[in-house]
């Protein structure tokens, strides 16, 4: 009788099933051959203990010419059988490959439209992992199921070979055969639960050491060393400890399941003995029996090896279409009106924004920014200023209020109508571990030569690049760690403008460079005011002198707004924010 949650399993292992098909309808091909394959190869393999027999019976009897003959026979199946399985592995191979590529593709694509609450309240191990490791189980689930049936069916038909044999040893290896399932069963369910902890615990030690690696320069600058170095000690005692368990878990089944065995070898050869000396069975038969008994009694084994896949498939199933179907991880949600080419017109309309249970960030806020203009965003740490930004570019929406471009609320608006259309260069931006010329091409890859060299002019980059020995060609190192604060910056500018939107966004993009070559991006972006929408935020107010608005936001609202010269004569806030940076310069040129 199936249990529940056998049947539980089995019920949702047929629904992942289901929705697996969908990444290998276009090689179906390969597994219908596959299956075929497998069908043939059952069919074939029963044959071989039966002529095995045949052939021990005609060389006890010296019967030359019937040995030979079946020798041949045998010769012919096995090659069959070999021939069989080299298909059968070709067509496996070419299917697993199949579906795992198109299995990852969807997840990362999937992972990256993850909303930013999510994305940041996860572990990056929690998605590597689904990627790396869980795609195994459901791209190799087809293949499994084949060739786990394959070996099932041969191995009942030598059972029922063996019927025809003695009919007291084939009812001995079934009684065997049972015990050694539901003994095996109860092992699973029990090995089952020590794998789940060994999963998470996987989870939690992969995530932290990838943020350990990505961090170190911090970690070496902190003098934090001893402290993530007990932490990831922690939590890799907790990993192997679960694998310890585990693994010991296994020892104690398998110490079991071989005692079993080694009794049904004692009680075969009792019964085979006896049957022989009454006359009841030829030595011939004995010895088949014997060789054959391994096959059978991998029945059992074979059947809870294939329901442990099933759970294991069932585990990595939820896991990833926990991420396709955004179940567990909401996805971003973007409306449907498209907007080709934006004229650069923003609004907030009585904004109001915070992150998760935080206190609010942005308060009723409301502004308006013409197309072409530039306007600048300035104001203490922590007044919302980036927050602006991320709303800008909807990586976030509001609790409550209107954001619009060119008069249409950004959350009617699709992907491309709203990203399409700007640019943000940020105060940390990410550089990958790829060359120059491949983080500029990232993001456009049609960008010609001439472009992407106008860009680092622009950027104030392309002489520094001309000076390394590879040029463009030059890997930056994961995070663009052989490059400077400034050099970062600087190769994040040039990637934004080769897209040349209407709108740019400078998040303090500035704060890394030195006075000189902040000179030289202020003349960039000036020379680009009047022809892009333009927004800054900064913390030196000197980069923002020239633009055409300032807005002073101070807890999340606009306190007061103007150009530099109208804010400084009347607002108190800023002559203040400014005078301290003059004082901050002047302390630093002494």
């Amino acid at each position: 009788m199936m249990e529940e949650s056998e049947k539980k399993n089995l019920h949702g292992f047929f629904g992942y099933l289901k929705k697996t098909y969908k990444f290998a309808k276009k090689d179906k091909k390969n597994l219908i051959f596959l299956v075929l394959g497998c069908i043939l190869y059952c069919t074939v393999s029963v044959l071989s203990p039966l002529l095995t027999a045949k052939r021990i019976v005609a060389l006890t009897s010296s019967s030359w010419q019937q040995l030979i003959l079946i020798t041949i026979a045998i010769l012919i199946i096995e090659v069959t059988l070999n021939f069989i399985l080299l298909g059968n592995n070709y067509f496996m191979n070419r299917f697993y490959f199949a579906i795992k590529k198109n299995v990852q593709t969807e997840l990362t694509e999937e992972t990256l439209k993850i909303d930013m609450h999510t994305l940041n309240n996860n572990s990056s191990g929690l998605f590597i992992e689904r990627i790396n490791e869980d795609t195994n189980n459901l791209a190799d689930v087809f293949n499994t199921i084949v060739d786990y049936s394959t070996y099932i069916l041969s191995n009942i038909g030598i059972l029922i070979s063996m019927f025809f044999l003695n009919k007291i040893i084939f009812c001995i290896y079934c009684l065997f055969l049972l015990v050694l399932y539901f003994g095996q069963k109860y092992a699973a369910s029990k090995i089952q639960e020590k794998k789940e902890i060994v999963k998470t615990a996987k989870e939690n030690t992969s995530g932290f050491i990838s943020e350990l690696v990505r961090g170190a320069k911090d970690i070496k600058i902190l003098n934090a060393e001893e402290s993530f170095i007990n932490n990831a000690n922690h939590r890799i005692d907790n990993l192997n400890n679960a694998l310890y368990v585990r693994d010991r878990t296994r020892v104690k089944f398998r110490f079991i399941n071989s005692n079993i065995r080694d009794l049904l070898d004692f009680l075969i050869m009792i019964v085979g003995v006896l049957f022989i000396m009454n006359g009841k069975l030829e030595i011939a038969m004995m010895l088949i029996i014997l060789e054959y008994r391994g096959r059978i009694m991998s029945i059992s084994s074979n059947f809870e090896n294939l329901f442990d896949f099933i759970k294991n498939f069932n585990l990595s199933a939820k896991k990833i279409f926990d991420v396709l179907e955004g179940n567990k991880f909401p996805k971003e949600v973007f409306g449907t009106k498209k907007l080709k080419k934006a004229e650069g017109n923003i609004e907030f309309k009585n904004v109001t924004f915070q992150y998760d249970d935080d206190q609010e960030v942005l308060r009723n806020i409301s502004f308006k920014i013409k197309p072409n203009e530039t306007v600048s965003f300035v104001g203490k740490s922590g007044s919302g200023k980036s927050t602006i930004f991320n709303l800008i570019a909807g990586l976030y929406y509001p609790q409550s209020g209107t954001i619009l471009i060119d008069g249409i609320p950004i959350t009617e608006l699709d992907k491309d109508s709203i990203r399409g259309n700007l640019s943000i260069i940020s105060q940390n931006p990410y550089i990958f571990n790829m060359s120059i010329r491949d983080n500029l091409k990232i993001i456009k890859e049609d960008v010609t030569e001439e472009e992407m060299i106008d860009a680092c002019k622009m950027a104030c980059l392309h002489d520094f690049v001309m000076s390394l020995k590879d040029g463009y060609g030059t890997i930056v190192g994961e995070g663009g760690v052989t490059l400077s604060g400034g050099q970062r910056q600087r190769l994040a500018i040039a990637r934004a403008l080769i897209l040349k939107t209407e709108i740019i966004l400078f998040d303090e993009a500035t704060s890394a460079l030195d006075n000189e070559t902040q000179a030289e991006i202020q003349k960039s972006i000036q020379n680009m005011q009047g022809e892009y929408t333009i927004l800054i935020i900064a913390h030196r107010l000197s980069t923002v002198i020239n633009s055409d608005r300032i807005l002073l936001i101070d807890n999340g609202k606009v306190v007061d707004e103007g150009t530099h010269q109208e804010l400084f004569t009347k607002n108190k806030k800023y002559q203040t924010l400014y005078e301290l940076e003059l004082k901050e310069k002047n302390s630093k040129d002494i």
